[in-house]
């Protein structure tokens, strides 16, 4: 293939907003992943916590790998599963997709020791959860974040294979209209209590792999392993939250402190960067060079995980 050609699928790797992102192509789904939900929903509005996450400058290079593996996820109507330290960008990566494609507001669903698969799918009054709203019938695909669902009890994973498989669920009781955690204030119209899907939405399911997941889910997905953050990553990364620029010798003293990081290095990177530019070395006791005031900062953002 010649390396000028232009790439398949819909989804680059940038993280910006694309001007032509609604004219690409969507792949057309297999005859085994096509669904019928309607009628068409509106697109919902731009996701605010993008800008958060991501900031609005340049976004770093991905590895080819990924893109073509969120294609491939994106084409075959199936999970994308990514796997990967703490810090590497994993949550991240559904917004990337959503601000690129102009998908709106990611629907984000955190797990914890005690979720189930109902929490996901609807309450007690019938508000549909984020894994239920992500398979309303939208004209064009929601981006469902299931954040960390190797903290799940061991049968969810397992439930949650039947929901993917079948693009929708019945909420119990055949209610004519719900609402959504996403929009509680409009009610959804929804025939015989049925809730299926349109198009496939882009489901990112994240792991760090302190548990394994059932095998019956995994063979549903498309695995993808995210590495370590690069030192030109983090740079770039840097540039995006901090556009004003920041002091090469406090870039790179940080940078070097991040290389030999364990956990989230990402947040404590970030986190020690705005400190630095609030003059927190400037703020401690005099007497501590310079190098130990970086020390101090960097030992600031080391939090501990839930």
């Amino acid at each position: 293939m010649s390396s000028t050609a232009e790439p398949w699928g819909a989804y680059r790797g940038t993280g910006l907003p694309g001007r032509d992102a609604t004219a690409r192509s969507w792949p057309v789904p297999p005859p085994w992943r096509r669904f019928d939900g309607g009628p068409d929903l509106p697109p919902p509005p731009d996701d605010p916590s993008a800008m958060a996450l991501l900031g609005d400058g340049p976004q770093p290079s991905v590895a080819p790998d990924e893109v073509e593996r969120v294609n491939a996820a994106m084409a075959l109507c199936r999970p994308l599963l990514v796997t990967g330290e703490p810090g590497t960008g994993k949550s991240t990566l559904a917004y990337r997709i959503s601000r690129e494609l102009g998908l709106g507001r990611v629907l984000r669903w955190r797990i914890t020791s005690v979720s189930s698969l109902r929490e996901g799918l609807y309450d007690e009054t019938g508000r549909l959860g984020p894994l239920g709203t992500a398979f309303l019938p939208h004209r064009r695909p929601r981006v469902l974040l299931i954040d960390r669902l190797d903290r799940a009890e061991i049968s969810l994973p397992d439930d949650l294979c039947t929901v993917l498989e079948a693009g929708g669920f019945t909420v119990p009781g055949d209610p004519s209209q719900v609402t959504t955690a996403d929009d509680p204030v409009t009610p959804v119209a929804l025939p015989g209590g049925a809730v299926r899907c349109h198009v496939f939405p882009i489901v990112v399911i994240t792991s760090t792999g302190e548990r394994d997941l059932s095998p019956a889910l995994v063979q549903q997905c498309v695995s993808l392993v995210l590495p370590p953050p690069a030192q030109e990553t983090l740079r770039a990364i840097a540039a995006a939250h901090f556009p004003q620029g920041l002091a090469p010798d406090v870039l790179d003293a940080l940078l070097d402190r991040a290389r030999t990081a364990k956990g989230p290095v990402v947040r404590r990177f970030l986190d020690a960067l705005h400190l630095v530019t609030q003059g927190a070395p400037a703020s401690l006791a005099e007497g501590l060079s310079w190098q130990e005031a970086l020390d101090a900062v960097w030992a600031w953002t080391e939090v501990g995980e839930l």
